[in-house]
């Protein structure tokens, strides 16, 4: 008698609920960004290489990816406020974990651990939106306020993280989880309904082939940075991934119930959703990362002066969120997301321009709030889609589908865009005469170990050695930002093709039916 009770809450109560669910999710986004500006400072204390560098960011989201559809579902099958709870419970410790990290590895581990946790804490957390808020406008709304904290908290990462550092270090950026983490298993445990589970079989065969899956294909592209024997196994799991989710594929259309109904892609607007959800977070993350880069290494500002430059996304990534649910009402989700697209490719124009955009504020503001508002529209469509394709009942499924693709943005974006931006910055490289073969070899890892060379150099050699760096920073981003732009124009271009495709054919059946 607990799901009628769940369904029927009055709305004075489902309030306060998506404010608790808000609350675990933004730390669950912030996490994913927020040594966007403390790596410097991380850089500077543990010394790691190049590749560990990219895998210290883009091991939790890689770690989260795959474990989302089982949790997802689990929580479908067993309840969702105990896989909720414990998720959060997971959270909190592995973030204790990250801050007390005596050495890289140590901080690998931990920060694998918090992609668990945050793994399943996401789709539990946007599947409820579908049990609380049956009515769609009301769910639109609730959407909108979960999409604007994702998008905001990948954002806001880098702002938190700037006045962290800056006041006590990047070990602190994880001690701000464990009060909030606190403060929300209480919160939670008053105030989450309690759901009976379903009896309705969960298929543990598919869920480790899901995730393995996923698992390969990140690896095959989170290990583009790796040399030796990784860069050998990386094509290979790939491979290996692709086998997977072709089997899981398979056993999906043989078992009944399957794990994950694949009725939900035939939906219309859901491939569209899906591909959008992937390629907004994937700009985000990946070029949030390189823009925290360049305001600190190649503009000098302090890690508090560069994270106040990126507020201009948060902020119009706000409006954008609060917009969304009446131009969703009005527009539909399909021409709302592709005009999230391409105002996204259009603000990103500037910083693919060159230096002169990404040295003016008000070019680089301008351009970064543009890119703020059309991400916020396109996501949150996306998300209203993919959650209103399914029932209440297989919300859980749905909800991971949609943060699959958002964990697999993070990650790619992070290792594509840096793996882009590195291989740009050490093509333009151009190191002085008379440097040292150590510095110079340091250098070649990046513009932050570039900085920490020049520092032990004296005279003119270090000052060249840092505007060659900068130079090749600038670069960088500069190519990252055009190859974003060109994805965000052929997306927006390819939505609204097949929104006028679709209408064609409704066109074109309504005179069939008149003749």
């Amino acid at each position: 008698m607990t799901q009628p009770q769940t369904q029927t809450q009055p709305q004075t109560r489902a309030w306060p609920l998506l404010a608790v669910l808000g609350a675990g999710l933004f730390l669950v986004a912030v996490d994913a960004t927020v040594l966007h500006v403390a790596l410097p400072d991380l850089v500077r204390q543990l010394r790691p290489g190049a590749a560990q560098q990219v895998w210290i960011v883009a091991i939790y989201p890689l770690t989260a990816a795959p474990l989302l559809l089982p949790f997802g579902t689990l929580g479908d099958r067993y309840g969702r406020r105990r896989v909720l709870v414990a998720g959060y419970a997971l959270f909190g410790i592995a973030s204790l974990g990250c801050a007390l990290a005596p050495g890289v590895p140590a901080l690998l581990a931990a920060r694998a651990a918090l992609g668990c946790g945050g793994a399943m804490i996401m789709p539990v957390t946007m599947s409820l939106l579908r049990e609380l808020f049956p009515e769609q406008r009301r769910r639109r709304t609730a959407i909108a306020v979960c999409s604007g904290i994702a998008g905001t908290g990948s954002v806001f990462g880098p702002v938190l993280g700037g006045v962290l550092v800056e006041t006590w270090g990047w070990r602190s950026t994880f001690l701000v989880n464990p009060p909030v983490i606190l403060a929300a298993v209480v919160l939670a445990l008053r105030w989450l309904p309690r759901t009976p589970p379903v009896r309705r079989h969960w298929d543990g065969v598919s869920a480790l082939l899901a995730a393995g899956g996923v698992l390969g294909i990140a690896f095959a592209v989170g290990q583009t940075r790796f040399d030796g024997v990784l860069a050998v196994l990386g094509p290979a799991a790939g491979v290996a991934g692709c086998v997977l989710i072709g089997l899981f594929l398979r056993r999906q259309r043989r078992t009944d119930p399957p794990l994950l109904d694949l009725a939900l892609f035939r939906q219309p607007g859901v491939p569209g959703a899906v591909g959008g959800v992937l390629l907004v977070m994937s700009a985000l993350v990946g070029l949030g990362l390189l823009f925290a880069q360049y305001l600190q290494l190649v503009l000098g500002l302090s890690p508090t002066a560069a994270a106040t430059r990126l507020l201009l996304v948060l902020g119009a990534s706000a409006v954008g969120s609060v917009v969304a649910p009446a131009l969703l009402e009005r527009f539909g989700n399909s021409r709302v997301r592709a005009t999230g697209f391409a105002l996204a490719a259009v603000a990103l124009l500037a910083p693919a321009a060159g230096p002169v955009a990404l040295t003016s504020p008000g070019l680089l503001g301008v351009a970064l709030a543009g890119l703020g508002f059309g991400m916020a529209l396109a996501l949150t469509s996306s998300t209203d889609t993919l959650l209103s394709a399914t029932s209440a009942e297989q919300a859980g499924g749905a909800a991971a589908v949609e943060k699959t693709g958002y964990e697999l943005g993070a990650g790619f974006g992070t290792t594509l865009f840096g793996s882009l931006a590195a291989a740009v910055y050490a093509a333009h490289l151009s190191t002085p005469d008379g440097l040292p073969e150590t510095a110079r070899q340091l250098a070649a890892a990046g513009p932050a170990q570039a900085e920490a060379a020049a520092s032990g150099l004296a005279g003119p050699v270090a000052g060249e050695l840092l505007t060659a760096a900068r130079a090749a920073c600038t670069a960088g981003l500069q190519v990252s930002a055009g190859v974003a732009c060109g994805l965000f124009t052929l997306a927006a271009l390819t939505a609204f093709g097949r929104k006028k495709g679709r209408k064609k054919v409704s066109a074109g059946r309504h005179a069939g039916a008149g003749g």
